[in-house]
């Protein structure tokens, strides 16, 4: 796979990973404020969520990107690792619970940062051949 090709592979993966986290926000809004058969949903769909930032921690290495945007990566999984321990902890400890949606926003941001500094990198990389 060329440079060029991996970096568009991934800010899209990035892209997916942020549209993926406002999916799970969403479900869990309908668990909270509609139905709250809707955790069962929520629960299901974050199995999906680990494998965006999996794929582009890969792609970061086939885009040869620089060593903050491999570490960023690496930096969204322990986010998603922290996440499923936070939701499990015991309810005498919940106050750590309470991170959970403080990750979440965490990850969303880091998300769009990325794929935006790959923007300004792509752009950089195609003044430079011009």
């Amino acid at each position: 796979m060329s440079v060029p090709r991996a970096r568009i592979v991934f800010k899209l993966l990035a892209r997916i990973f942020a549209v993926f986290i406002l999916i799970q926000v969403f479900l869990a809004g309908l668990a909270l404020f509609w139905n709250s058969d809707q955790w069962a949903s929520h629960a299901m769909f974050s199995r999906f969520l680990i494998i965006p930032p999996i794929l582009m921690l890969v792609a970061s290495f086939f885009a040869r990107l620089p060593v903050s945007f491999r570490l960023s990566s690496a930096g969204l999984i322990v986010l998603l690792i922290l996440m499923g321990v936070f939701a499990k902890l015991p309810s005498d400890i919940g106050y750590l619970s309470a991170l959970h949606p403080v990750l979440a926003l965490m990850m969303f941001f880091g998300t769009v940062s990325l794929a935006r500094k790959t923007d300004a990198l792509n752009n950089d990389s195609a003044e430079q051949s011009v």
